[in-house]
């Protein structure tokens, strides 16, 4: 694909006023002049050279408290990282970390998925379908749940814990049961529900 500067400054003006970013400040923090940015922005250059946009990436990551890279900088789908700060345990039950706690890790989003959240797949509860270290993407959604049957989803069950579960009818109105992919797993019996979370992407840990 061709270069294309206006591209570049779009870019660069949408993760800067995403991420609320001071050009002045971040210049600063990257190790770069105050005005580093400004002849690019103002058209009067044609283009930033690589080591500005790692120099930004540095900053960025600095301010930010999360990894940046200079392709998520220049625009480039797909390279904006998201925190994992969830894990699956025993009985398929998500594992939530304290908010001061820092990330399990931090993995690229997907094109448009740059705001759900991502959940890591510890030990064997879940197989055969997803393996340790395997990652899912998903999101809440607070709508009808039996939209979801037949399907695996996160599941925020009303005492508080969360799940990886397949999705089925309960026995009571408005109730679900919520059922573990490995069969050596009790299935959790008529769930009220506070929200599901389809999953919509899995990544899959190389072997």
């Amino acid at each position: 694909m061709a270069y294309d500067p206006e591209q570049r400054r779009r870019a660069l003006a949408d993760f800067m006023a995403q991420e609320e970013l001071e050009p002045k400040d971040w210049c600063r923090t990257s190790g770069l002049s105050p005005g580093a940015l400004w002849p690019f922005m103002a058209s009067r250059t044609h283009s930033l050279g690589d080591d500005t946009y790692e120099a930004l990436a540095v900053g960025a990551s600095l301010k930010l408290k999360r990894p940046v890279t200079a392709a998520e900088i220049r625009g480039e789908i797909g390279l904006r990282m998201v925190p994992i700060r969830s894990y699956v345990g025993a009985g398929a039950e998500i594992i939530i970390l304290a908010e001061d706690e820092p990330p399990i890790d931090w993995t690229a989003a997907p094109p448009g998925m740059e705001l759900y959240e991502a959940t890591e797949v510890r030990g064997r509860s879940m197989t055969p379908l997803y393996h340790d270290g395997d990652r899912l993407f998903h999101r809440r959604l607070e709508e009808d749940p039996s939209r979801f049957r037949g399907e695996i989803v996160v599941a925020q069950v009303r005492d508080g814990k969360r799940f990886v579960k397949l999705l089925e009818r309960g026995t009571k109105r408005n109730r679900f049961t919520l059922s573990s992919v490995n069969p050596a797993f009790e299935p959790l019996v008529d769930q009220l529900l506070d929200w599901v979370g389809p999953i919509e992407w899995v990544h899959k840990k190389s072997r």
